[in-house]
């Protein structure tokens, strides 16, 4: 302090007095004390408080104390002298041991604490005293507390997550939380706040009653939901990332995004969640609209496709009895060269419209994905084949060389659906015939491609396509300028080609140059040969071990009988009969007894076991092996056979049976 009687020296003394050094003051400096004591109380981050430790009074004023709480002396406990429910966790302790401290001995108190202001807004805060002794020899502490924030803005960077960053989810209107699960104590920041309707001052600055609160504003049935993630992100430290609603507290609801990472002391305890508040509620109303209007498409879909379905039946009826009665109409002896050939028209015309008729229903049957693939293990080159036999007539008549290359991958296995397979490989080598030119070829081969891909490729030597139209090669009913040829067609595989393919996880494309051809392929990941046919590889051949005997098969399918005769018409020395009623097949064996009788697991009219019992009961028919077709295990049969069976599991169940009966048949070796 100056001296007043000496302006240019300068006085010492403290800059706070304390009341028994008063007296001794000169009028400058009691006026500097009142100055100093007047700028604390107007200062915005600065405020005044005493306390009293053996009566348990405070006072704060200033207005560093409103940042705190409206009350000063309620800021005043929450930071100092109550249970310091502002203070952070982890300065609570240390600053609890220094006030036990103060109230035995200690004259003196200057410290930092980190704090949460109203706003839930973090906060440095240092705090200072000095121990002062009234006129009944009583100690009282005076002091002053300052927001040092900005002081320390390097140091609350490290506990706080970073103002810098808290600043950054602001300007995109992200909000910060806090959980210490040491005490259960939720701290939302003002933009967590601000997402229900709550400004300044219209909250509970208490921390602890932050997440009462906040659960108030949760709606009831997405609770569950968020308490169920808050417990997997503590307890098996997964990804919280959780999104709810909030009510706001004007009314109506607001849908947060919450999410947040787990930390963990030196010890490798759960002591924090840190974590964002992302306001997605006009995102959920734009979803939600994305949806309702992919709802509506998805039934203006059906009902196209359900319309389309019902046309195409209405069509087909009239068709066929147009394309019928030109037939029988060409069959006329009567009839002169040139009727012959307008009914020709006639019919080739109508058998062009059923076509097309069928392509559109299945275009779209596959867009409504009412057309779902079957998808199984399945070797391409044997539905290739197949499909080549089914075109040779046509690539004949249109004088194209069809030639097929399977280049070694006979024995290779896709996934993918067979009956769809063939009509995507059709569609493809039937366009290769139609679109060649006189005497050209079309070449099938398989190549592989990287990551383990199988290449079809049909390579054909017609007009190729033209560079600008290359990009409208998959459009539907778009044949590229060929409608006006004399080349049938509704401009329709190849969209179905394209569609079908996708649906069973394939790939399709096409490499084309204008007058020299194109090569349009389709790829599918390559798999391993299925388990049973690995099995199958390693069995004895079992049709050569069969004796000359006789089957007796009972079942009121036709279907299934002539499956059975079918399976075994390559091994000539075993006769069958079939019969399709129990009744018929007990007489027919007591008549004639089979050397193996094979029936189905239902039979009509009559139980399996009560079938096998009447067998077993009679002399003439007690001795002969029974062989069920079953899943399960019943009805008393001395074998089963599954329904999916095949030649060599047949003729292994036949052989058995035969054993059983003391047949000669031949041993594996």
């Amino acid at each position: 302090m100056s001296n007043p009687e000496n302006p240019n020296t300068v006085e010492t003394g403290p800059l706070l007095a304390i009341p028994g050094e008063l007296e001794a003051l000169t009028p400058s400096q009691l006026l500097k004390q009142v100055e100093y004591l007047h700028s604390l109380l107007l200062s915005a981050n600065r405020g005044l408080w005493e306390w009293q430790p053996d009566f348990g009074v405070q006072r704060a004023t200033g207005n560093i104390w409103h940042l705190l709480h409206q009350d000063p002396e309620q800021a005043l406990s929450n930071i100092w002298t109550g249970d310091l429910g502002q203070v952070h966790t982890e300065d609570r302790e240390g600053l609890q041991a220094l006030r036990n401290r103060l109230c035995q001995q200690g004259s003196f108190v200057d410290t930092t604490i980190r704090a949460y202001s109203r706003e839930g807004q973090p906060i440095w805060l240092r705090l200072w005293a000095r121990a002062q002794v009234d006129s009944l020899g009583q100690r009282f502490f005076i002091g002053g507390c300052t927001d040092y924030s900005d002081a320390l803005n390097a140091r609350s960077l490290s506990y706080f997550a970073g103002e810098r960053f808290h600043y950054a989810l602001e300007a995109v209107g992200d909000g910060l939380w806090e959980w210490d699960l040491r005490v259960d104590e939720v701290v939302l920041d003002s933009t967590c706040w601000r997402m229900l309707g709550y400004t300044r001052g219209q909250r509970d600055s208490d921390v602890r009653a932050a997440l009462a609160r906040w659960k108030t504003h949760m709606v009831p049935e997405d609770y569950p939901l968020v308490s169920q993630a808050m417990d997997d992100l503590v307890r098996e430290a997964l990804p919280l990332d959780v999104e709810f609603r909030l009510k706001h507290r004007t009314g109506g609801e607001v849908w947060v995004r919450c999410r947040g990472s787990l930390q963990r002391n030196s010890a490798g305890r759960p002591v924090r969640v840190l974590g964002t508040l992302q306001d997605v509620t006009e995102d959920r109303k734009l979803r939600q609209k994305q949806d309702q209007e992919l709802n509506r498409l998805r039934a203006d879909r059906r009902e196209r496709v359900d319309l389309l379905s019902s046309l195409s039946h209405e069509l087909r009826t009239p068709l066929n009895a147009i394309l019928g009665f030109s037939q029988m109409v060409e069959m006329d002896l009567s009839l002169n060269p040139d009727q012959r050939q307008r009914l020709v028209e006639i019919r080739k015309a109508g058998q062009h419209l059923l076509h097309l008729v069928g392509d559109v229903l299945d275009l779209a049957r596959i867009d409504s994905d009412r057309l779902a693939p079957s998808i199984e293990p399945v070797q391409p080159a044997t539905l290739v084949a197949d499909c080549r036999q089914l075109l040779d007539p046509l690539a004949e008549t249109r004088k194209v060389s069809l030639i097929f290359e399977p280049l070694g991958w006979e024995r290779a296995y896709i996934l993918a659906d067979p009956m769809r397979f063939k009509q995507v490989v059709l569609n493809l080598i039937g366009n290769a015939i139609k679109y060649n030119r006189d005497n050209g070829r079309v070449v099938i081969n398989f190549a592989p491609q990287a990551e383990g891909w199988l290449r079809l490729s049909v390579l054909d030597t017609g007009r190729g396509i033209a560079a600008e139209k290359q990009g409208q090669v998959f459009e539907p009913f778009n044949r590229l300028g060929a409608e006006t040829g004399q080349i049938e067609g509704t401009g329709v595989g190849l969209a179905i080609a394209k569609q079908l393919t996708e649906a069973m996880g394939g790939r399709i494309g096409f490499d084309s140059e204008e007058g020299q051809g194109s090569v349009f392929w389709v790829e599918f990941l390559l798999i391993d040969a299925p388990a049973e046919v690995l099995q199958m590889a390693s069995r004895p051949d079992y049709t050569r071990m069969l004796p000359s005997c006789s089957v007796l098969y009972v079942s009121s399918r036709a279907s299934a009988a002539g499956y059975l005769k079918a399976v075994l018409a390559a091994v000539e020395q075993v006769q069958v009969h079939s019969v399709g009623d129990a009744m018929r097949a007990i007489f027919s064996a007591r008549t004639t007894p089979p050397d193996v009788i094979i029936f189905d697991g239902e039979l009509p009219g009559m139980a399996p076991s009560d079938f096998v019992t009447i067998l077993r009961a009679d002399p003439s028919t007690r001795r002969v092996p029974l062989l069920m077709i079953d899943d399960t295990h019943r009805g008393g049969a001395d074998a089963w056979l599954p329904k999916a069976y095949d030649l060599n599991l047949l003729a292994e169940k036949l052989r058995f049976c035969l054993l059983r009966q003391g047949v000669e048949v031949q041993s594996e070796d």
